[in-house]
């Protein structure tokens, strides 16, 4: 995965950047669960990044002479298995020059240019990293975590024999060159430092030549296979954390985009976010929605039959610390028709209606039995006829001027939250009724329908009303 993509502020799914009231350092931290349905893999990750050379204790000269070397994309240094034909065990040093389709008649001239432009500075990297790495080979890489880069690249690929467990590498790379300001803050580089003690987890630091400076990350991966159920997805199990804590560099002011928790789906069915035990972000150009802690979503399709499909979940941190299992939960299904996941409104996520933002808050989580009763009347009653779909556009205009609100406060003040579940109840009793009957026409839609909207006024406002008169009476 592109490390650049996940800098919001570039993402082409919007134009505005967000800017008023949001403080700025060049670090991130990035947590991400990548589930690979087709294949039956999940790899986990931390990424720490950073724009600014002085956070890795990169030389002026050396990112001075990358940058001057026009042709130089990314370099990367790994202890990944088979970076390049022909290596199974060795520690790599990648260094990648996009190329344009390659012709056999000029392939040889092409290997021998990134070769002559590799070696400009593969003296530099050795003496930065501590290492004598030795030249192995030229080769075409379209592998985008060797990489960085879509397409075709050429690496020139030296080695460092033999390979370098992970553990040893983030002790020589990071805790040596990383500032202390960064490694006593804690939050992600915590955890990535805790994922090294993995056996079979892989070191990757990468520097990438943007137009006038480097970015320069570390990652810290495992990838483990099994397939994942997600319906009820927590990202956090799958990262083995009960609750992920951000960086003490953000806790004073307001950093919205520089810790991210990024889940990304592939699979051969077009997947949808169903439910969210969290606020939905519906852009990252509002300041106000960024202050929401809570879940972006990203919708991308393939641009054809054959292609895998793509979903990309990011949770930001809005102006909260740290959050746990319960509050990351994700209920994700198969779709059948398009659903645009960047106008949804906020916990519960559906293609037809928004979601049960009261109820949920009341009740606790959007999976428990009372929440999932009115979203499976809504969807298997109400919206298979015209008109209930009707009613439920006009109800969620009405009901999402109000809900968030209380929603908000029921989490904040749990007596109050005990008066709306004792509200509730009635509302969920009369609703009991469509499910013992069959509605197959629009009539009988509208016909029981009304009959459950009279029934519901007469038990919230004629039955008090006449209870206020008669007391009244009796005094």
């Amino acid at each position: 995965m592109d490390v650049s993509s996940i800098d919001v502020s570039v993402d082409k799914t919007e134009q505005e950047k967000p800017s008023i009231g949001i403080n700025y350092i060049p670090f991130k931290e990035v947590a991400t669960v990548i589930i690979d349905q087709k294949n039956n893999k999940v790899k986990i990750s931390y990424s720490l990044m950073s724009k600014d050379k002085e956070d890795f204790q990169i030389p002026d000269k050396l990112e001075t002479k990358i940058l001057n070397t026009e042709k130089i994309s990314t370099i990367i240094y790994t202890n990944t298995e088979n970076c390049a034909p022909g290596i199974i065990n060795d520690t790599c040093i990648l260094i990648n020059i996009p190329t344009k389709k390659i012709e056999d008649v000029n392939f040889k001239e092409k290997q021998k240019i990134t070769r002559e432009t590799a070696d400009l500075i593969i003296d530099d990297l050795n003496q930065v990293l501590g290492i004598n790495a030795e030249f192995h080979s030229v080769v075409i890489q379209t592998k985008t975590d060797l990489t960085s880069v879509e397409g075709a690249v050429l690496s020139a690929v030296y080695t460092v024999k033999p390979t370098l467990p992970t553990k040893l590498l983030f002790n020589i790379l990071i805790l040596e060159n990383i500032t202390e300001e960064i490694r006593f803050a804690g939050g992600f580089f915590n955890h990535a430092k805790k994922l090294t003690e993995n056996e079979n987890s892989i070191f990757t630091f990468s520097m990438s030549a943007e137009q006038k400076r480097m970015l320069y990350a570390a990652h810290i991966s495992v990838i483990t296979h099994g397939k994942i159920g997600l319906n009820n997805l927590s990202p956090l199990a799958i990262l083995t954390e009960d609750e992920l804590n951000r960086s003490k560099l953000f806790a004073e002011g307001f950093y919205p985009l520089n810790s991210i928790i990024n889940v990304i789906i592939f699979s051969e069915e077009e997947q949808r976010v169903s439910g969210t035990n969290s606020a939905v972000i519906s852009s990252i150009s509002n300041t106000d929605e960024l202050q929401k802690n809570g879940w972006y979503f990203i919708s991308s399709k393939p641009s054809s039959d054959d292609e895998i499909n793509k979903l990309d979940m990011r949770y930001l941190f809005g102006k909260s610390n740290s959050v746990d299992r319960e509050e990351l939960l994700l209920s994700i299904d198969p779709i059948v028709q398009d659903v645009t996941l960047n106008d949804v409104s906020q916990n519960d996520v559906s293609e037809n209606g928004g979601g049960c933002l009261i109820a949920t808050a009341t009740f606790g989580s959007e999976m428990t039995p009372q929440v999932q009763f009115l979203r499976e009347i809504r969807d298997n009653t109400v919206l298979q006829t015209e008109s209930g779909s009707a009613f439920m556009t006009g109800f969620n205009q009405f009901y999402y001027s109000f809900s968030p609100a209380i929603a908000d406060y029921e989490r904040e003040n749990p007596m109050f939250k005990e008066v709306v579940k004792l509200t509730l109840a009635p509302l969920l009793t009369s609703l009991t009724l469509l499910q013992y009957v069959d509605i197959d026409s629009e009539s009988e839609m509208l016909g029981y329908g009304i009959g459950v909207i009279l029934l519901n006024i007469g038990m919230y406002f004629i039955a008090p009303a006449i209870l206020v008169m008669k007391i009244r009476k009796l005094i």
